[in-house]
């Protein structure tokens, strides 16, 4: 069985390593104000435009760009003339005997029309285009089909590409081909017109390109989908025996780091609960400390016994009751950070003066620290003072999974070289923590 999966994993893999590097691409302005996808929205931009007499500064340009781009189209048998242009009406919403709307008709006089039906997302009701044919015309705009030439009855499915509609008189016209021949309108009109409405074009052509195009990223994540379903059961297994073994490592990597760690030994202290570890860490001056390593909790905190106080009795805590005053070095184990560590393989650690703490103690610790100039001194290389009231100093370690047996043992090496390097090769660094840390509990912190 593990052989097989092992082998479909591979498979997984092979396939997933074959994907380009694709970005998402950002959202169009009418995707941020969420009507990207309403078919009303689309038609009264596309006619605002077509139409002459809005007050957009194109006059009949457009117009007469997207008449003269279906009239070169083979399948549509369209033809215009020019003189036609000055006579062109717009209607949206036009009516039926029947009571139905086509979204728009284009029409001049009795010589053609186009009868327009769009959609986006939506399928055709029953019996849509077949309605608007079969009508003997249009009441709201007086437009009576017998008085137009047959030759001049002319009907598009404004539709994604692809999308077929039933009534054979309407001819397939994409979203896409309509975005080109704008676009194509801008590209040979350059300069001529309004900036405002060639930028509101340009949103409008990239609204339409990203939703209706399917992009190299899209194409991507839909396949990325496919092979989930196709390997949904390995990917289950794998991901729960994961899962398990990442819960048992958070109730014991206190223990596995003092394995780990040369420096230190665990410790029997009764006043320490039961899930904690206690452990005498000796310094590289020879100093020894007993230090606490927290499996209690996700933010899985490592702090000596003076770090945690009570403060009414200025006894040590090991739990969260006030007031107090807590410092600890902590790395994360909740789900924000398991990408980090598991996807990027990198250990986060800090040191942090708990939010929860007394108001004062909280607010003067990360001024003293951030104030001590000697600070900067002892703090190792890949470590940075941040300036931050809780999480005072920051460090990123890698997770080397390729020179231990597996993850879980790379992530405590990485623990114990965080724990040399801050603490058990860095005494000089602990002594001056725990002096800002008494002075502020001493001169700063009232209750």
């Amino acid at each position: 069985m593990t052989e097989s999966l092992r082998r479909n994993l591979v498979q997984l893999k092979n396939e997933l390593d074959h994907f380009p590097d694709a970005k998402e691409p950002p959202e169009t302005a009418l995707q941020i104000i969420r009507n990207n996808q309403q078919e009303q929205d689309w038609q009264r931009l596309l006619f605002h435009y077509l139409s002459p007499d809005e007050a957009h500064g194109l006059d009949h340009a457009l117009l007469e760009h997207i008449l003269s781009a279906l009239a070169d189209r083979r399948d549509l048998e369209f033809s215009f003339s020019r003189f036609d242009l000055m006579e062109v009406n717009i209607e949206q919403e036009v009516t039926i005997p029947s009571g139905r709307r086509p979204d728009a008709v284009i029409w001049t006089s009795n010589d053609w029309f186009i009868c327009w039906e769009l959609k986006v997302g939506a399928s055709e009701g029953k019996d849509q285009t077949r309605d608007y044919v079969d009508a003997d015309g249009f009441q709201s705009i007086e437009l009576s089909k017998e008085d137009v030439p047959k030759d001049g009855h002319h009907y598009i499915y404004l539709a994604p590409d692809g999308s077929i509609p039933d009534a054979k008189e309407f001819i397939p016209v994409s979203w896409t081909w309509i975005a080109d021949q704008m676009q194509s309108f801008l590209v040979e009109s350059h300069g001529e017109y309004p900036a405002r409405t060639t930028t509101q074009l340009e949103i409008f052509i990239g609204t339409i390109q990203s939703e209706l195009t399917m992009t190299e990223y899209q194409e991507n994540q839909q396949e990325k989908v496919e092979l989930y379903l196709d390997y949904y059961n390995e990917i289950s297994d794998v991901q729960q025996a994961f899962e398990e073994q990442w819960d048992t490592f958070t109730r014991t990597w206190g223990a596995r780091l003092v394995d780990a760690l040369d420096a230190a030994a665990a410790v029997e202290d009764p006043d320490v609960p039961d899930q904690n570890v206690s452990a005498q860490i000796t310094m590289d001056n020879g100093e020894e400390k007993q230090w606490i390593f927290s499996q209690d909790h996700n933010w899985a905190s490592i702090y000596p016994k003076s770090w945690w106080t009570k403060l009414d009795d200025r006894e040590p805590t090991y739990d969260r009751s006030k007031p107090n005053a807590r410092l600890s070095y902590i790395h994360r184990l909740g789900d924000r950070y398991k990408p980090t560590a598991i996807g990027e393989r990198k250990l986060k650690f800090w040191l942090r003066s708990a939010r929860a703490s007394h108001d004062d103690f909280h607010e003067n610790f990360a001024s003293r620290f951030h104030a001590e100039d000697e600070i900067l001194e002892l703090i190792p290389s890949r470590t940075t003072r941040t300036g931050n009231k809780s999480n005072v100093l920051e460090a990123t370690y890698d997770i080397n999974v390729d020179a231990h047996e597996d993850f879980f043992e790379a992530y405590t090496a990485a623990l114990a070289r965080a724990m040399d390097e801050h603490i058990v090769s860095n005494p000089e660094l602990i002594k001056k923590t725990d002096q800002i840390y008494q002075q502020t509990i001493e001169e700063d912190t009232e209750f």
